[in-house]
């Protein structure tokens, strides 16, 4: 058998002398509590520094509390309708009712070349095409109008009030958003799938209607809000909440009279007192 290796041997403690005792460590804990005291007591000199705390930061700025209204995913291809367009107001202004129909731009551009005297568009849209909603918006531009919404204006007609010189909005009416909306899932397969898989390029549409809302003075968190708001939801902006975020509009009534935030407040509360 090999031999067994040597155990080596653990010095002990010495008892006498070689480390404190019970008594020694309370004498030492009483001494640093007088000097904590005593240090503690003293004045500051005047070349002390005075440490102040920081001031808290700034909190950051509340998301929008838009009012989300749910609606349920298509399976059907949407046939959206041509709007109706009315000149009103001897001939200064076009009201616009309706879809954003795959014949708006062509029709909006029509008519403004034949009266030429329009200055301002009154619409009230839940939107439609994008790629004749993004020319409508052009046409808009180009001309220097205004647009003023009555009642509301969601989807692509967003852009067209983006677009505006100046944009206006009755106290009531309200602005929405979502995703756009390719309509993927209303195809029959194996157009369904080539959808889908176009649609993950078709970044024309997003960055364009994009730079109308931000040229508008939309926020990012208005823009977060659009792209993550599902196209079959919409994210519902009062005009107080439009403002609170940076976007540039006023609010008129009917007449045209420009309102003040305390007034729009004060009728948004009564209507929401009367319902």
């Amino acid at each position: 058998m090999p031999p067994r290796r040597p155990r080596t041997a653990t010095p002990s403690a010495p008892r006498n002398g070689g480390g404190l005792t019970l008594a020694r460590l309370v004498l030492a804990a009483v001494a640093l509590l007088v000097l904590a005291w005593f240090i503690g007591k003293r004045p500051a000199t005047g070349d002390a520094p005075v440490t102040r705390a920081d001031p808290p930061a700034p909190a950051a700025a509340p998301a929008p509390q838009a009012r989300l209204i749910r609606g349920e995913k298509s399976t059907t291809l949407a046939d959206i309708g041509e709007a109706r367009m009315t000149l009103q107001d001897q001939g200064t202004a076009l009201r616009v009712e309706g879809g954003v129909g795959r014949n708006f731009a062509s029709d909006l551009g029509a008519l403004l070349d034949a009266a030429p005297s329009v200055r301002r568009i009154d619409i009230t849209s839940g939107g439609g095409y994008a790629v004749t909603g993004l020319e409508a918006a052009r046409i808009v531009r180009r001309n220097n109008l205004t647009v003023r919404v009555r009642g509301y204006c969601a989807s692509i007609c967003v852009a067209l009030w983006a677009a505006a010189a100046q944009r206006q909005m009755e106290p009531d009416a309200v602005i929405g958003l979502h995703q756009r909306n390719a309509q993927c899932d209303a195809l029959p397969s194996p157009d369904r799938e080539e959808c889908h898989y176009q649609d993950q390029f078709a970044t024309e549409h997003d960055s364009s209607y994009r730079a109308w809302l931000q040229a508008a003075g939309f926020n990012q968190r208005l823009l977060d809000l659009q792209a993550r708001t599902a196209s079959e939801d919409i994210a519902v902006l009062t005009a107080p909440l439009l403002w609170d975020n940076g976007v540039d509009f006023s609010v008129v009534d009917r007449d045209g009279t420009r309102l003040g935030r305390a007034e729009v407040e004060r009728l948004l509360h009564a209507a929401a007192a009367r319902h």
